[in-house]
């Protein structure tokens, strides 16, 4: 089979979208019999007007399938073509634009509440991260659950425990971090929950040494939550960073006292896993699809729990054991995510969605 891809999201600095293209493209290229993989390459990049994107969704991807005699259209954004005739395998990443469209201006609102959703059901089949988003696209779209599959994600190999501890006092002393610090990892949304963080942090940073490190592009939220910091008194103890390169991410997990993720809505969930990894030890939310990553690997609190959060930070900065403990509990929680095993279950949903193509339109497959 050939398995096209939009490229589009890998170029640049990568957001998930571009990072799981990727990780997934190489998965399946290292799969014992590989399919052949085509890149759809247009020019097009992540920053594209709505009107832009919609058209491009609708007209030029599935033409340039089409061209390039592809067998599969595999689309790891978000909408779907209305008319292709290439079968679409969809992943839905999350389904935040939906949920929180609110919060977008009035033409992104439009495309997120409104024609997703429409464009949804013309996939030939549709993969989700976690069993959280299919429950929340059978009750949102009523697609038929069958039409869905879950398709976890695997993990980038740098992610795993630093072997020199030369090496992560080299970063640490690079970034400038703080001798014990609590940790924070993704973009700087209202639904990160990070005002729940900052509030549970003010109320053990004066019985800690633990300072905050929250790291993440910086966008229209930023300045309540700086805001609130000022207002806490915590401008020295809490740091502000928007980017960390990729190769410094696990000494960052590494170094940590913990990672601390209040997440209201996550797709999946991907900087616990990494954090797991690398041995930091996890305290995150019940909430959306983050229990079915962390497990009982993790302490898991209701994520507008101020007080819960405070009483896990403080716990885990005061007790080696129980960082040991939680420590030993994310590696093993870590090593059941697996690329191979996401790039084997795709090849069979590719072979299923070729299968039903060719007997809908009846090709003998002998």
């Amino acid at each position: 089979m050939r398995i096209a891809f939009d490229v589009s999201a890998t170029r640049g600095r990568k957001t998930g979208i571009g990072v799981y293209t990727d990780a997934l493209v190489d998965a399946l290229r290292n799969l014992a019999t590989p399919p052949e993989i085509v890149l759809l390459d247009d020019g097009a990049s992540v920053d594209q007007r709505t009107d832009q994107r919609i058209l491009r969704e609708q007209f030029t991807l599935p033409n340039l399938a089409l061209a390039a005699k592809a067998d599969i259209l595999h689309l790891t954004g978000f909408a779907a073509p209305l008319r292709s005739r290439v079968p679409v395998v969809l992943t839905v990443m999350d389904l935040i634009g939906v949920l929180f469209a609110k919060n977008f201006p009035l033409a992104s609102r439009f495309y997120w509440s409104r024609y997703l959703p429409f464009t949804l059901g013309s996939a030939s089949h549709i993969v989700t991260l976690s069993h959280h988003t299919k429950r929340d696209l059978v009750r949102l779209t009523r697609i038929h659950p069958q039409r869905i599959s879950v398709v976890p994600p695997g993990l980038d190999a740098r992610f795993q425990l630093i072997a020199d501890e030369q090496q992560a006092n080299a970063v640490r002393a690079r970034l400038n971090l703080p001798s014990r610090y609590f940790l924070f990892v993704s973009t700087l949304e209202p639904r990160k929950g990070i005002d729940t963080l900052i509030a549970a942090f003010a109320l053990v940073a004066s019985q800690l040494p633990e300072h905050l490190v929250i790291v993440g592009k910086r966008g229209w939220y930023y300045r309540p939550l700086f805001a609130q910091v000022r207002a806490a008194g915590l401008g020295a103890r809490v740091h502000f960073a928007d980017y960390i390169a990729d190769a410094d991410l696990p000494a960052l997990y590494y170094l940590a006292t913990a990672f601390v993720f209040p997440s209201r809505y996550e797709g999946f969930g991907l900087t616990p896993l990494e954090a797991m990894a690398c041995g930091a030890p996890v305290i995150a939310s019940n909430a959306s699809s983050l229990p079915e990553v962390v497990g009982d690997a993790g302490i898991l609190l209701a994520p507008q729990d101020v007080m819960g959060f405070a009483r896990a930070m403080l716990a885990v900065a005061s007790s080696d054991a129980e960082r040991f403990r939680l420590r030993a509990l994310g590696i093993e929680r870590a090593q059941a995510f697996s690329w191979d095993a996401a790039a084997q279950a795709m090849a069979q949903i590719y072979a299923a969605v070729h299968s039903r193509a060719r007997a809908q339109f009846g090709v003998n497959e002998s």
